[in-house]
């Protein structure tokens, strides 16, 4: 009986032991996203825009919401918003007049990784298009928090922006 008692016991203690390993697993993956809440300024002479870009200014206020992640966006005046939720499952990230923007982000170590392919509306029509790789976008915040960057378009367009 007394044997029968001490496996019981040590299963029970492996199995809390493994329970608590996970917890602390999840907190500190938790821990390792940081918030990129904040008001942005594009510094375009850090970034590396393309050669036909009209951006002369841009701001982002960022907002950490239990929804999501909102970037509401002012590019020369002209604003516009849009909205993830970090968990990897795609939806409709920007709704335009031509289509819809879907996206899924997610955290990858400390660096929001959101991938993004575009469905075009037609009226009265149906458009497949098939072959189109996802663009994807990555946001990294520096140690310091004062820094945030944007890399897009395979590394071609980094935004450069600094908290205010």
């Amino acid at each position: 009986m007394a044997k029968v008692e001490a496996t019981v016991m040590r299963q029970f203690v492996i199995t809390i032991t493994l329970v608590i390993a996970v917890m602390f697993s999840v907190f500190a993956t938790a821990a390792e996203t940081p918030d990129l809440s904040g008001t942005w300024v594009l510094n375009v002479a850090k970034s590396t825009l393309p050669k036909d870009s009209t951006i002369k200014s841009r701001i982002i206020v960022i907002e950490n919401k239990k929804s999501g992640i909102v970037f509401h966006y002012k590019t020369d005046g002209k604003k516009s918003t849009e909205t993830y939720t970090p968990d990897g499952k795609k939806r409709v990230s920007v709704n335009m007049s031509s289509g819809q923007l879907n996206s899924s982000a997610s955290w990858h170590d400390s660096v929001l990784v959101i991938e993004s392919t575009l469905d075009i509306k037609i009226p009265n029509a149906t458009v497949v298009v098939t072959g189109l790789k996802p663009v994807i976008d990555t946001w990294t915040l520096t140690a310091e928090g004062r820094t945030l960057t944007h890399d897009a378009d395979d590394h071609k367009e980094i935004y450069v922006y600094e908290k205010q």
